[in-house]
């Protein structure tokens, strides 16, 4: 009886398989396992490493000198790091992802150039958040790994089956399946949220935060990585403000201080639905952004009471507006929205929602 895959948890949208020429890059496992060659292994998953690459928003950057990295948190599994030279980053610091994926090796390379590109006059900042965790020991000895080669000879031609393949090498491909066993994956998303939120109030933007690369994979026991799927990167633009090395050394200082200052306040309610409705990546859909208008007005109304409250570093007696809409216009909207009495998002009206959430936040931890 064929086997029937199941979904692995939040069930990513595109592969690591394939290069863009390649036939396996979205075809998905079934067509991988029938004409891929994949002969079936069994190995021990004991860990899982996923790198997310974002642009840091907000500054053009102008080096003047050495460019060290600037770490804003580093807290076991997850090292978040402000790098204005990619490849070199990944090479000094021994990343365990990037030293065992050829994928990731081949997307970050594939990233700095075409980012470079983009950047006229200016150097591009990266956030790096790169997780590494430790699992309990998996064996999957009942179909859920192959072994492939990285790449293939067609019609005479060597083609990757995995993006950054080599000849010569192979690459192990683990799937779920209802008669299987699966690790239990790591769910960090609340403390890299908490990241991208001290980032985005730090450099006072509304803009979603680029998003070049997201990257999972599992790891043997004897330290080989496995693949599964991954998500698909996002891009937009946004302004930026000049920088030069002293500028970002002290604006990735304040932040690192208020990212601090944030988790220690992630065990309320409040504040932990506070900043996972503030970070949102790029999506043209209303629906998406009327939906994410309500979650950001709700997270606002549960906890600006408490924040304007708090001893922050400053007080301001119209802390609760911040854009050119007060509080009983955004609330405004948001019944439209709830009404359905508009069916397309004023980027205006999110833009100062998102301000306003931005100076409650700053008021406190910055």
């Amino acid at each position: 009886m064929a086997r029937k895959n199941r979904p692995v948890a939040d069930r990513q949208k595109s592969l690591e398989l394939g290069s863009p020429d390649s036939p396996f890059m979205l075809d998905g496992i079934r067509h991988l396992y029938e004409s891929g060659g994949g002969k079936e292994i069994s190995c021990t998953i004991s860990g899982s490493c996923r790198t997310r690459i974002f642009e840091f928003p907000g500054v053009s950057y102008h080096p003047d000198g050495k460019e060290p990295h600037q770490t804003i948190y580093a807290s076991p599994p997850i090292r978040a790091t402000v790098v204005s030279k990619l490849v070199d980053f990944f090479e000094s610091t021994q990343s365990k992802h990037f030293a065992i994926s050829p994928s990731l090796r081949d997307v970050v390379r594939e990233t700095k150039e075409k980012v470079n590109s983009q950047h006229k006059g200016s150097t591009p900042v990266y956030l790096v958040i790169e997780e590494t965790c430790q699992l309990t020991p998996v064996e999957m000895k009942n179909g859920e790994c192959y072994v492939f080669s990285e790449t293939s000879v067609r019609d005479g031609h060597v083609v990757p089956m995995l993006t950054g393949g080599r000849e010569g090498e192979e690459f192990i491909l683990a799937t779920a399946t209802d008669d299987g066993v699966w690790p239990e994956l790591p769910n960090n998303e609340l403390t890299v949220n908490m990241i991208l939120a001290g980032v985005r109030v730090g450099q006072q933007t509304t803009d979603p935060i680029k998003k070049h690369v997201d990257q999972q994979c599992l790891v043997t026991e004897d330290e080989r990585f496995v693949v599964i799927s991954q998500p698909a990167a996002s891009a937009r633009l946004s302004t930026a403000t000049p920088m030069d090395s002293v500028a970002l050394r002290e604006r990735t200082s304040e932040i690192s201080s208020a990212i601090a200052a944030m988790e220690q306040n992630l065990d309320s309610p409040h504040i932990a639905l506070l900043v996972n409705a503030m970070y949102r990546d790029h999506h043209e859909d209303d629906a998406y952004q009327r939906l994410l208008f309500l979650r950001l007005w709700q997270s606002l109304e549960e906890v600006r009471r408490q924040l304007s409250r708090c001893q922050g570093k400053r007080k301001d007696d119209n802390i609760d507006v911040a854009g050119s809409r007060t509080l009983e216009k955004l609330k405004e909207y948001r019944d439209d929205i709830a009404h359905w009495w508009t069916d397309t998002i004023d980027a205006n009206f999110m833009a100062d929602l998102q301000r306003t959430i931005n100076e409650l936040i700053r008021s406190k931890y910055f």
